[in-house]
């Protein structure tokens, strides 16, 4: 399989991450893609849900420490390898064109079609949705495309929201690891989640009240104590 990795040209963890997973596969031939990453005004939330991004090597040089192609590029439709696919490990929205031409896999950190759109895990917490990762194909809608596998984050008794938090994003990495065993055997979608719209970035406000109520949360949601008893 050639596959395209789609990342920014900045250090970035998720990247390091993945790349450690897939680059002794003798079965994948890997091209590293680096794109421009474009700041965003800062936000103040009071959680941070995810790992500092920044806390890795340059792509460039975790590449060449693997022995895999990098390029530098300014825009997706400037990739002209004939890939099999392309996994995000970060990129902004992918224009149509690109998704059409190659079937891109992402890893949304929420149980699709249920848990949209951004701030997926304080918005589970919020509307007491189970929480989880889902694999899909990118299409045009937000979210949309081929599903190919969901995997609910345990939730455990003696969890605190970072705990929980880096729970979930470890269940995002390992799942999208292994994406190329659901492209070859695609899963329906967990049952008993009606489609919901996507949300936008989670304001300050609503993320106190997230906060006040995860005891309730886990009190509802766990499966045991963090050694996994049942």
């Amino acid at each position: 399989m050639k596959l395209g990795v789609l990342s920014y040209g900045v250090p970035h963890l998720k990247t390091q991450q993945l790349l450690a997973h897939w680059a002794l596969d003798r079965d994948i031939s890997l091209i590293l893609y680096g794109l421009p990453f474009k700041l965003r005004p800062k936000r103040n939330p009071l959680l941070h849900h995810r790992p500092n991004m920044d806390t890795a090597g340059h792509p460039r040089e975790v590449a060449r420490a693997y022995g895999i192609p990098y390029r530098a590029i300014a825009d997706v439709e400037d990739i002209v390898e004939d890939l099999d696919a392309a996994v995000v490990a970060g990129a902004g929205l992918l224009p149509a064109r690109f998704v059409e031409r190659v079937p891109v896999v992402n890893g949304h950190p929420g149980l699709i079609p249920a848990v949209r759109g951004l701030d997926a895990f304080k918005w589970a917490i919020y509307d007491r949705m189970p929480l989880g990762v889902s694999l899909h194909v990118i299409n045009a809608e937000v979210d949309g495309g081929q599903h190919l596998k969901s995997e609910c984050t345990p939730v455990y008794a003696d969890d605190t929201p970072e705990s929980l938090a880096q729970r979930h994003y470890e269940t995002e990495i390992a799942l999208l690891a292994a994406f190329r065993r659901y492209i070859e055997c695609p899963e329906e979608p967990l049952a008993g989640l009606a489609e919901r719209p996507p949300r936008k970035r989670m304001p300050v406000d609503v993320e106190r009240d997230m906060l006040v109520g995860f005891r309730e949360y886990v009190e509802h949601s766990a499966v045991g104590e963090e050694t996994g008893a049942a």
